[in-house]
């Protein structure tokens, strides 16, 4: 992103008043509020879809979601003249959530469960998407403008391919299921351990790893077995059957606080059909490490949800198992082994000593939420 690209700007009814760099492209202050200017680095399916998707929630009521704006002529991409193309996004001036402030995170732990009963009310609905077709030449081969003449000459063919539009159904990736995942996890853990063992000389990252691995093994396995248990192939079934949609990245980087109208929920681009648990597992995951998973931070969290969506026996059984599993534990040894071996850097050190360390409190805070 550069100034000179900026300048597409002014094909949209927007008045600067301020930039600033940031979140992969330039905040811009308007008269109109906030907005996001972004350089388009993927496919143009990608943008087509994550409007469908946040225009969507935001028709089921969930207001403060990061929409794309159409520009003058009422297209999505804008092109500058040297071919790069642009997007425009909603963006808030709230701030975003703060991790180590307990209100903060309740806060966003509302905007969750107030997100999920919208995601609901999408998933009984069909997420539309609208597509011109842009005219190309090139696609028109000889062949096929030949067998056109026959009917209609290749004048009307081309007029047709650069006017038409094709509408088609948003369908929701399934991604890799929460049973897919542990399993998967469990087996790079253990992938990983015989590699390390297997080294001649090992290195102190290694060693440390290798002091704890029985440990975070068992407990990986004891979540695998549980989660695999018969008793919740109903509950995946009625996700699978209801169309059950998560954010897919709810973390405390994708929470504005503040902002107009209430908190603001941004990046949706991992959205897909899966058990809602598992959104407020991963936020609740990542703020109790910051919180040396406290108890009372933890019942706070679960008991806000609650408060605005009842969360179901099952569903509770399985927020328990997921944070069962060392996955902290398995993020840092994976990451390991997909690096190179030869330096490990200090931080991974220290984060592996940390996750030890507070291994201990993980494990009672979950046996006194069960209950034991």
């Amino acid at each position: 992103m550069n100034d000179k690209s900026l300048e597409y700007f002014k094909c949209y009814d927007l008045q600067i008043r301020k930039m600033v760099k940031g979140r992969g492209g330039v905040i811009v202050s308007t008269a109109k509020g906030n907005v996001l200017f972004l350089e388009c680095t993927r496919n143009d399916g990608f943008y087509i879809r994550d409007e469908a998707v946040t225009n969507a929630i935001m028709e089921a009521g969930f207001k403060n979601v990061d929409t794309y704006i159409r520009n003058s002529d009422g297209e999505l991409f804008t092109q500058g003249d040297d071919g790069r193309r642009y997007v425009v996004k909603r963006w808030f001036a709230g701030r975003e959530c703060d991790v180590k402030s307990e209100e903060d995170v309740i806060e966003a732990v509302r905007a969750l469960a107030k997100l999920h009963n919208c995601l609901n009310v999408v998933a009984t609905r069909e997420v539309h998407v609208i597509e011109k077709q842009e005219s190309n030449l090139r696609g028109l081969g000889w062949e096929s403008m030949a067998q056109a003449e026959k009917q209609e000459t290749c004048e009307d063919l081309i007029l047709k391919a650069s006017e038409s539009k094709v509408e088609r159904i948003v369908h929701f990736d399934k991604g890799n299921g929460i049973r897919q995942n542990m399993d998967r996890h469990t087996k790079e853990l253990k992938k990983a351990a015989n590699y390390m063992r297997g080294k001649k000389k090992k290195n102190e990252f290694e060693q440390i790893a290798l002091g704890c691995m029985d440990t975070f093994y068992k407990e990986a396995q004891e979540a695998l077995a549980n989660i695999m248990d018969d008793r919740f192939d109903e509950r995946f079934k009625r996700m699978e059957d209801t169309g059950e949609l998560v954010h897919g990245s709810f973390n405390y980087h994708n929470v504005f606080l503040g902002a107009d109208g209430g908190s603001a929920v941004t990046n949706f681009e991992r959205c897909h059909n899966n058990c809602q648990i598992i959104d407020l597992y991963q936020f609740l995951r990542k703020v109790l490490e910051k919180h040396n998973w406290d108890a009372g931070v933890a019942y706070r969290i679960v008991d806000e949800y609650d408060r605005l969506k009842p969360v179901e026996d099952d569903d509770l059984d399985m927020l328990m198992i997921l944070m069962g599993f060392p996955e902290k534990f398995w993020k840092i040894i994976n990451q390991y082994y997909n690096a190179g071996k030869a330096w490990i850097p200090t931080k991974n050190i220290d984060k592996l000593k940390l996750v030890i360390k507070q291994n201990d409190s993980r494990r009672e805070l979950i046996d006194k939420m069960c209950g034991v």
